[in-house]
């Protein structure tokens, strides 16, 4: 997430209209970019409303960032990749992709995620490369 928020914040200090996109169940991804503050998650505002306008879900974070948190199930209780494939949809069919203009859009996803997170953003055609960023301590191997 460190590396993640880096990069979008990069990219919009270069000019680039971007969205970072959380999808970690614990929803931290962009809160570096927020001053420390979380936001609903896209799974937290289904679950409370049962239909969202993906507008609800898409916060400012540092120089004009789109912030979203997929979010997902409690720990050890669901797929963290449901989240992630329910969030994308969202997005993808209010059109809210092509509404933004986006340049990028940076997908935070975790390495161990199962259900198909790592591969969302290519299957449902939004994402033209995945990067993997890790390091040598014990976790990432």
């Amino acid at each position: 997430s460190t590396t993640t928020s880096n990069l979008s914040a990069a990219l919009s200090d270069m000019g680039f209209k971007v969205m970072q996109f959380g999808c970690d169940p614990k929803a931290d991804s962009t809160n570096t970019l927020r001053d420390g503050a979380y936001i609903p998650t896209v799974l937290e505002l289904l679950r409370d409303k049962g239909k969202v306008n993906a507008h609800e879900a898409i916060f400012e974070g540092y120089n004009g960032i789109y912030c979203v948190e997929a979010g997902g199930p409690s720990p050890g209780v669901g797929c963290a990749g449901r989240g992630i494939i329910t969030a994308v949809q969202l997005l993808k069919q209010q059109n809210l992709f092509e509404e933004l203009d986006l340049d990028y859009v940076i997908y935070d996803v975790l390495g161990d995620v199962v259900c198909g997170g790592f591969a969302v953003p290519i299957r449902e055609g939004i994402a033209q490369h995945v990067f993997t960023v890790s390091s040598s301590d014990f976790m990432a191997v």
